[in-house]
């Protein structure tokens, strides 16, 4: 399968990523255009699944969705780093100038984290233009795509899940959806409805355990995501969903009982296995990176693993 080679629609530079995930390259002295509506994948998507960046960017570029894509890292991750505050700030403030360097007025967000920390950033009262960011699995579901039923059985199959001809999933809602669940309405809306617990918005549901492990908390972030699996099993759930790469790797990583989807696996055929994804959330494209290397270009940042964290 090859890797991602584009224009990256915010900064205008060349950015190589391998197939795997494994490493990637960005060069210096493309050329930007005007891009009014931007797909932004993040890092998430970018490490855990390069080959869907390609896929899902060619798909809403064909429907006439967006003009382009950013590889572009958020900044939320400086949050749980030294000195995250001022170097977030610096991000922020690079992201604003870029958005309207590039002209753009939406925002196709993969990751709900990465929502939440555009909408911040480009908020009117930050100072920026205002550019719209807009849920994935919404923009999706309005353009009629729904789970197929048979290739939801074949994805729960790939991970150990038999016995059932209408298995029942549970969606988890991620922190940063709770008060709008617009990635989680998208995602419901996708799923058939035979297979959906219906009623389970939770406006008090409990963290999958992601934010403690950023900030290094694993024993509680193992906690945390066995209790959410329990708490589906007790409602009748066969397997739990998400709109987040973040919160499936934490929820699968924390307990057996339950197999968890990411709703891109059902929708796209393209299963995953959590526990092993290559290299979680090692590479980023963060804006305020100088360039180093001799012929203009540089790998991307490589985020070293912490003590106590698997990889």
């Amino acid at each position: 399968m090859d890797g991602i080679l584009m224009t990256d629609a915010l900064t205008g530079c060349a950015v190589a990523v391998a197939a795997d995930g494994s490493s990637a390259r960005v060069s210096e002295g493309g050329s930007r255009t005007r891009a009014a509506s931007v797909f932004f994948p993040g890092c998430s998507m970018l490490n855990y699944a390069p080959a869907l960046v390609s896929t899902l960017s060619d798909y809403l570029a064909q429907a006439g969705v967006v003009d382009g894509t950013s590889l572009l890292c958020c900044g939320k991750i400086l949050d749980f780093e030294d000195d995250g505050a001022a170097r977030r700030a610096a991000v922020d403030e690079a992201l604003r100038r870029a958005v309207e360097a590039a002209g753009t007025e939406r925002i196709v967000a993969v990751c709900p984290n990465c929502a939440a920390a555009l909408k911040r950033a480009l908020s009117t009262e930050a100072g920026a233009p205002g550019a719209e960011v807009v849920p994935l699995p919404k923009v999706l579901a309005e353009l009629g795509c729904r789970i197929d039923p048979a290739t939801a059985r074949e994805v729960l199959a790939a991970k150990g899940f038999a016995g059932k001809d209408t298995p029942k999933m549970w969606v988890h809602d991620s922190c940063p959806d709770r008060g709008d669940y617009d990635f989680g309405r998208g995602v419901r809306a996708m799923l058939p409805p035979e297979m959906l617990i219906k009623d389970n918005l939770e406006p008090s549901s409990r963290c999958c355990g992601s934010i403690a492990r950023a900030a290094g908390r694993y024993e509680a972030a193992l906690a945390q995501g066995a209790r959410r699996a329990e708490h589906a099993a007790r409602h009748g759930a066969d397997a739990m969903v998400t709109a987040c790469m973040s919160c499936a790797a934490s929820l699968a990583s924390a307990q057996d009982g339950l197999p968890v989807v990411h709703y891109l696996e059902l929708l796209c055929d393209y299963p995953m296995n959590w526990r092993v994804a290559a290299r979680p959330l090692s590479l980023r494209f963060l804006i305020e990176n100088e360039w180093k290397a001799p012929d203009g270009g540089r790998d991307f940042a490589l985020l070293p693993a912490r003590e106590g964290e698997a990889r």
